[in-house]
């Protein structure tokens, strides 16, 4: 029997399908080529009539790192007790515990000019807007470290008496929460709904019933069959298991053939991990569907929590007690050990000067490629310091221990942050916060201020998300950034004409933000391979924190490896 689906039950977490017919058929729709490549090739030069930029992180630095690392003169040293190299999320959280619980000698080093990783934001005269992370899910029970920081910042405002959290209502997202692009017009939620034949309607229920099992199941060991944190799921087989085929496998497996059902799948395994069902693991797709099951007294369950500047609002709440603690334009080029000690050196790339830290641990909070390349680095370098004592002669730990062997792939974006006169105009319902065409290769817009009490016939800025995810991720990447930002922008607008005729004209910038390495793709393998459990030991007193660790992008995992790795720290210092 056909059973009413609402898109915020099962929100924003993936399951995932990437069928080549379908996405041939979506990208044949708007005249695009699978090969991103070939889209700009077939496209004369755009020249918009509105103003154009290409921003996004700090592309020219980052890069050093491929090569042989920069090495020079050490101006200026510091003693500290921890090191946190990196301050995204999982940095930020690591220094969050680590003040908290009463250490306050630490030092942040960041590459960037700002802290954030993917969850940075933007603002202009109209409004605040996310450049990469844009929400988080009301939080499961097990997910304590989330729910004790929305406690410190009055996200959650209390418990009703069922024990349930009430949230802040100007943070719960605003309704209409999302809404579909099908069939010429808009209709609710992102779950395909118009001109259904009954075969589909019935594959839809099904998929969902089989969901809403995988959500309430627990393992022999007593733990749920999908936690968030995922460190905190079920190890029973039955459910690792899954983890050796691919999404598209698994639903291949039980007989779900539909259109809608497999576009909407591979549409949320694009959402979540930037990458379509053929190459997720079925464990992660089924986890985007069963692994969030947060319910508060004051909203439907799994409802999301939105901030004008996305995730970028959580950013600004961690950093605001810490401003004294970061070192921001920090490239750090070697992690070595001295006479005990941890001696990480770094280059100021905005003074173009090298200065290090001394300190008893250090926190890799970046992503693993970026470890990787600095373990290796270290391991075989030559302290690049005159002022640094020489090395004890006794074996040293970095030089011994081999750098991490586990590469993720990650998948490449380009988010466009996009300033307009109105909001866009559709016929169906009214704009949403999430708006979604069923006929596009991207995941659609946000609206940046959909927050407000009224976004009517003002001017707007909408947060449009392009996974170049129908390419391998390095083939994707070089497209990405061989495209000018003309050839972006003519892309982008002839997808959103689609949905909105004569958008065109409404518009009056567009900045556009690629991130090359956006999110770590899960792989078929991947969630629960010996690989990944070894991503979590710890290099002596060097210890990792990144979502990486998790083989999932999102809030919660980069705060709980944050936090593990302040606590591993925290212990030894008693």
């Amino acid at each position: 029997m056909s059973t009413p689906i609402s898109r915020s039950r099962f929100l924003k977490t993936l399951a995932a399908l990437g069928l080549s017919a379908v996405a041939a058929k979506l990208l044949a729709q708007l005249k695009l080529s699978s090969n991103v490549l070939d889209l700009f090739r077939q496209s004369n030069y755009f020249a918009p009539k509105f103003t154009c930029r290409l921003l996004g992180p700090s592309q020219k630095v980052g890069h050093m790192l491929r090569g042989d690392l920069p090495t020079g003169p050490v101006k200026e040293t510091k003693t500290t007790t921890v090191t946190i190299i990196g301050g995204g999320i999982a940095g930020l959280s690591a220094a969050w515990w680590l003040k908290k619980e009463g250490l306050s000698d630490f030092v942040i080093l960041d590459l960037e000019p700002v802290v954030g990783g993917n969850s940075r934001s933007g603002k202009n005269q109209i409004s605040a807007y996310p450049w990469g992370a844009h929400y988080v899910p009301i939080p499961n029970k097990e997910s304590l470290y989330v729910r004790q920081l929305f406690e410190e910042l009055k996200i959650i405002q209390g418990y009703a008496a069922s024990g349930e959290a009430i949230y802040d209502e100007l943070m719960l997202c605003h309704q209409p929460q999302d809404r579909l692009f099908k069939d010429g017009a808009f209709h609710d939620g992102l779950v395909p709904k118009r001109g259904l034949q009954k075969q589909e309607e019935d594959d839809i229920s099904r998929f969902f019933e089989k969901m809403i099992a995988f959500r309430q199941a627990q393992g022999s060991d007593g733990q749920p069959a999908f936690a968030i944190p995922i460190a905190l799921s079920s190890r029973d087989k039955q459910f690792t298991e899954l983890d050796k085929i691919s999404m598209a496998q698994w639903l291949k497996n039980n007989n779900f053939a539909t259109k809608p059902l497999l576009w909407y799948v591979d549409y949320c395994c694009r959402d979540d991990y930037g990458s379509t069902a053929a190459f997720v693991s079925a464990w992660a797709g089924i986890h985007y569907f069963a692994g969030r099951r947060g319910t508060a007294a004051n909203s439907e369950p799994n409802a999301v929590l939105t901030w004008p500047q996305g995730n970028g609002f959580l950013v600004e709440q961690l950093k605001m007690p810490l401003s004294k603690n970061i070192q921001l334009n920090a490239l750090v080029t070697n992690i070595k050990e001295v006479d005990g000690k941890l001696v990480t050196t770094y280059l100021n790339h905005e003074n173009n000067q090298f200065a290090s830290t001394t300190s008893e641990f250090v926190i890799l909070a970046t992503p693993r490629f970026i470890a990787n390349k600095l373990l290796a680095g270290s391991s075989g370098q030559a302290t690049a310091s005159a002022n640094l004592a020489p090395e004890n002669s006794q074996r040293n730990a970095l030089a011994a221990a081999q750098a991490p062997t586990y590469a993720p792939t990650y998948a490449p974006w380009i988010v466009a942050n996009i300033s307009l006169k109105n909001i866009p105009d559709g016929q169906g319902v009214l704009p949403a916060w999430d708006n979604v065409s069923y006929y596009s290769p991207s995941l659609g817009y946000v609206v940046a201020n959909h927050q407000e009490i009224t976004t009517r016939h003002k001017p707007t800025v909408i947060t449009y998300y392009f996974p170049l995810s129908q390419q391998e991720p390095k083939a994707a990447r070089q497209a990405l950034f061989k495209a000018s930002p003309e050839q972006w922008s003519k892309t982008i607008v002839e997808d959103l004409e689609k949905m909105h005729p004569g958008i065109a004209n409404e518009i009056i910038s567009i900045d556009l933000w690629p991130w090359g390495h956006g999110m770590v793709r899960p792989s078929v393998g991947e969630m629960w391979g010996e690989s990944r459990q070894k991503m979590n030991e710890p290099r002596g007193n060097i210890f990792f924190a990144h979502s990486d660790m998790s083989g999932i992008s999102n809030f919660e995992e980069a705060q709980y490896h944050g936090v593990e790795a302040a606590k591993i720290i925290l212990a030894k210092q008693t």
